[in-house]
């Protein structure tokens, strides 16, 4: 009986410890435990999901911001700052890309400042010269401080540069000449310009009231002598807009507003007669006739609800004589 017990006890040591103190040979068709599988395969686990992570996160952030291949961080910007508005249908962006008149930051000239239309006959010659002129002005952009000059930006009008013959105001005629029509290109600029609260360095209207501007409204220019200039005081750069349709003209500024714009104008006085006549040289424009008059008109720039200063813009426009092409 005792020897029995010594001979079990012999036994279950020899099965319950292995020699040296280590673990017993695994039998073949054993499985590890899930506690063991865990600790053996956790490393490769936890790589493969921080792989995974940094991957997704990739992806994530590239799909928030898509960037079309070998775009720069500058371009990027560009296209995510405001844009100007888009043009309504049947009318047509004017430009190219933007003329630099100083230094300034295309992305910061972005908010509406003022805008102007006028309008005109379709189909007539000087259609022509009105869409030119509008092409090489869209896309302008002046730099705080700079001066803009009309000329300098449109360039001059002639039959090279695809300019056509059309009723230019010349004296107290109209005549026709080539580039005839671009000074409606001028003057809505002005307008937009006055009604942005912009200094105004040079202009001069026209030598005759013409019913497309307002009175006293209007600038004249020619090549290379009569022009059009203003500053650009507002402390932003200033993007110049233009687009047409068949029959007008549209011209926006953006950037950023200094002042707020009253605009008073008194009533037409000092009339002066015209005159009638009979045109038999080829080439007569004719003309209806319209009373000489002169006209005052009031700036007043606004800051703040006070009042910074007002200004004046006197004009004395020519009788327009009515002339009969016979």
């Amino acid at each position: 009986m005792g020897k029995t017990r010594r001979g079990r006890r012999a036994k279950q040591s020899g099965h319950g410890r292995h020699r040296g103190g280590e673990e017993p040979p695994r039998v073949h068709g054993d499985q590890p435990g899930l506690a063991e599988c865990a600790l053996r395969w956790w490393p490769f686990v936890a790589g493969t999901l921080a792989v995974t992570a940094i991957l997704l996160g990739t992806y994530l952030v590239a799909g928030i911001a898509p960037r079309s291949p070998g775009a720069s961080a500058a371009e990027h910007s560009v296209r995510s700052a405001p844009a100007a508005p888009p043009l309504a249908r049947g009318h047509r962006s004017a430009g190219g890309g933007p003329v630099v008149a100083g230094s300034a930051d295309p992305v910061a000239a972005g908010r509406p400042i003022s805008s102007y239309t006028t309008r005109f006959k379709a189909g007539e010659p000087r259609v022509r010269n009105i869409q030119l002129g509008a092409q090489a002005l869209d896309g302008t952009l002046v730099g705080p401080g700079a001066v803009f000059s009309f000329n300098r930006v449109v360039g001059p009008r002639t039959r090279s540069r695809g300019y056509v013959p059309a009723p230019a105001i010349i004296g107290s005629r109209l005549v026709n000449d080539v580039g005839g029509g671009i000074c409606q290109v001028s003057a809505t600029l002005f307008n937009a310009v006055f009604q942005g609260g912009m200094e105004i360095r040079k202009w001069r209207a026209h030598s005759m009231w013409m019913p497309e501007y307002p009175q006293g409204r209007e600038a004249a220019v020619a090549y290379p002598q009569l022009d059009l200039t203003w500053r650009n005081d507002t402390g932003r750069p200033v993007l110049i807009r233009a687009s047409y349709t068949r029959a007008s003209l549209t011209v926006s500024l953006w950037g950023t507003r200094r002042y707020d714009v009253g605009i008073e104008r008194s009533k037409a006085y000092a009339f002066v007669p015209f005159t009638s006549s009979i045109d038999r040289r080829p080439g007569c424009v004719a003309m209806a006739g319209g009373r000489g008059f002169q006209v005052d008109v009031w700036r007043v720039l606004n800051s703040d609800g006070r009042r910074v200063r007002r200004e004046k813009f006197h004009t004395a426009y020519q009788p327009q004589a009515r002339v009969r092409c016979a």
